[in-house]
C-alpha cells in the first residue's frame, strides 16, 4: 500500500512540473533576449506591460526597452500588440521623445527572434562618439540558451 502512495506522489509532482514548464513556454514575450553582433538587449513583458527601467523609473512602467552594452541610450517599448502566438507588433520610441519606429518581433521554429522594422526612425545608439546604425532585422537569443 505504501509504494501506490509513493508512485501517486511521484505522479502529482510530475503533472506539476510539467504544468509549470508549459506555462512558461506559452508567453514567449516575457524575459530577456540579446544580439551579439550589436551588444543590444530587449527586456519584455509583453502581457503584464510592467517593466521598470533600471535608474530611468521616471518612465513608468513599460512594455519593454532595448539597450546596448555600449551605451546609456535606451530605446522604450510603450505599446505592444500580440498579433498570435509567435508574433507580436511594437511601438518603440527613443528616451528622448523626439524618434520612435514600429516593428514585428517573431518567435521563430529554432526558439530565435526576429525583430524586423517596419516604419518610422533610424534605429540607433550612440558607441564611442558615432551613431551606431541597427539593421532593419535583426536577429535575437534568448538569455539563458
Amino acid at each position: 500500500m505504501r509504494l501506490n502512495k509513493t508512485k501517486s506522489l511521484l505522479v502529482l509532482l510530475l503533472c506539476w512540473v510539467s504544468a509549470t514548464v508549459m506555462g512558461q513556454e506559452q508567453q514567449p514575450f516575457k524575459g530577456e533576449i540579446y544580439n551579439d553582433e550589436y551588444k543590444l538587449t530587449l527586456k519584455m513583458d509583453f502581457y503584464a506591460k510592467n517593466i521598470t527601467v533600471p535608474r530611468q523609473e521616471a518612465y513608468g512602467e513599460v512594455d519593454g526597452y532595448f539597450r546596448s552594452y555600449e551605451s546609456f541610450a535606451i530605446w522604450l517599448v510603450t505599446g505592444t500588440e500580440l498579433v498570435n502566438a509567435t508574433t507580436a507588433q511594437l511601438d518603440v520610441i527613443n528616451d528622448y521623445g523626439s524618434e520612435d519606429f514600429t516593428a514585428v518581433l517573431k518567435l521563430n521554429a529554432d526558439g530565435t527572434y526576429t525583430l524586423t522594422k517596419k516604419q518610422g526612425s533610424t534605429f540607433k545608439f550612440p558607441v564611442r562618439g558615432k551613431w551606431q546604425k541597427i539593421p532593419a532585422t535583426l536577429v535575437f537569443k534568448k538569455v539563458g540558451k
